[in-house]
């Protein structure tokens, strides 16, 4: 069986960095996202286990992907029409644990997105965003709001970081997907405060 040559650093430094200049490269995009994305780069160890080289071999396939690029663009040209509008925040990882938690609760304690137990849990995480955005909550930023998180819901997104992860040897971070669908559908049940 022939032995593969492991890539190297410079490799996954350069698959990343080819991968973000054509999704995000003339975009004024949010730069603490595009930094954070070129330093979260592949690194596989001088003798990678065949799910890392799985990963690797996935992730290189993913980050060619014509449909994918084509995606991440439309987020970053989310983002800049968002800095354009004078957005000038930087990364929300709070915002996103407020969503987490709160949704993971509401839906271990059977609160389906269309009840009306939901438009309370709606009211607390909408609350996380116009405290971190500076809006107003009102039918037009539900709206708005609805539009970022469908654009931004991308499972191919998370398998993306968690490919990243499994090559470096990191643990894997749990899935934020069911509980930004829940979120999802709750903005479409609720589009009024």
């Amino acid at each position: 069986m022939p032995r593969y040559m492991t890539p190297s650093a410079e490799d996954g430094k350069r698959l990343i960095n080819d991968f973000i200049d054509e999704t995000f490269g003339d975009l004024d995009a949010n730069p603490d996202f595009v930094a954070m994305l070129r330093t979260v780069v592949p690194e596989m160890p001088a003798d990678p286990s065949p799910e890392q080289l799985g990963a690797w071999a996935e992730l290189s396939e993913l980050v060619r992907d014509a449909d994918f690029k084509a995606r991440v663009r439309k987020m970053a040209e989310h983002q800049a029409a968002e800095r354009a509008a004078g957005d000038q925040t930087g990364l929300h990882h709070e915002v996103t644990e407020l969503v987490r938690e709160r949704v993971r609760q509401a839906q271990a304690d059977g609160v389906e997105p269309s009840s009306q137990q939901a438009r309370m849990v709606l009211v607390e995480l909408i609350a996380g965003y116009t405290a971190t955005f500076g809006h107003l909550d009102s039918a037009e930023y539900r709206r708005e709001l609805l539009t970022r998180l469908e654009i931004a819901n991308d499972p191919r997104t998370e398998r993306y970081f968690a490919l990243l992860s499994t090559i470096n040897g990191w643990p894997v971070p749990p899935s934020l997907a069911p509980a930004f669908d829940w979120f999802t559908q709750a903005l479409r049940h609720h589009p009024v405060p």
